[in-house]
Order: C-alpha cells, then structure tokens, then sequence
C-alpha cells in the first residue's frame, strides 16, 4: 500500500494517469459518437433501399403504361390511315358520280336545247359541250328528227 501512496503522490504518474483516462474517455466518447452515426446511417441506407425499390416500381409502371401508350398510338395510327385510305377513296368515287352525272346533266341540257331547235353554236355555248357533240345532238335530237 506504500507503493500505492508513493505513486499517488508522484506527478508524473499522476499526469499519465489523467493522460490515459482522457484519452479513453476521448476515445469512449469518438467510439460513441460513431456508433450513433453508423445507426443514423442504417436508418439512411434502410430508407433509400425502400425509396429506391419504389421507384424501381413507379419506373416499372410507367415503362408498362408507356409501352401500353405506343401501342395504343400505333393503333390509332393505323386507324388514321384506314380512314384517310377511305376518305381518298370516297373522294375518288365522289369525282368519278361528279364526272358522270355532270355529263349527263350537260347532255341531257343538250338535248332540250336542240328539240327546242336551238343552233350548234347555241347548244356549245348553254350546255359547255364540245361541237361535235353538239353536232351529233342536233342531228340526231333536233327538229328535224326522224326517229
């Protein structure tokens, strides 16, 4: 127990003493510190995991939405070119029923201008036929026809 007296009362020891128990408590409280940090960053790794797996989920429904969504465009495309097929088409027969009735139309005039004994030069210039038309019409509709 001498001893023990003798060292308690030695500065040096006394500052080596003091050295090393600041420095464990230094260390406890780093120690500490970091284990507190370490949690706070599970807790941080933990939530970004879980953000991460939902937004690997929303990216997943908005690549199936977005495939469904071109698909979906392609379609209508596909449709678009149908009806534009069937309006070029209606056009088409539409010209083709102007064409024929107008020339019907324009013969039938024709014809009523030259029984009513109309000239050829008159029935060119009402009905918008050729001459020669005229011509066949007056001659075979005309006043002086025998048939």
């Amino acid at each position: 127990m001498s001893n023990l007296v003798l060292l308690s009362e030695n500065p040096s020891f006394i500052a080596v003493a003091t050295g090393v128990s600041l420095l464990l408590l230094f260390i406890g409280f780093v120690g500490f510190h970091l284990l507190k940090k370490v949690t706070r960053l599970e807790t941080d790794i933990k939530k970004i995991k879980f953000d991460g797996a939902n937004a690997l989920d929303g990216l997943s429904t908005l690549s199936v939405n977005w495939n469904e969504a071109i698909k979906n465009f392609e379609k209508f495309e596909r449709t678009h070119n149908q009806i534009i097929a069937m309006v070029e088409q209606v056009r088409f027969e539409q010209e083709l029923l102007t064409k024929t009735v107008g020339s019907d139309n324009k013969l039938s005039k024709a014809i009523e201008f030259a029984r009513a004994g109309s000239s050829v030069d008159d029935i060119v210039k009402k009905a918008g036929i050729s001459v020669d038309e005229a011509k066949a019409i007056a001659r075979f509709h005309g006043p002086n026809d025998s048939h």
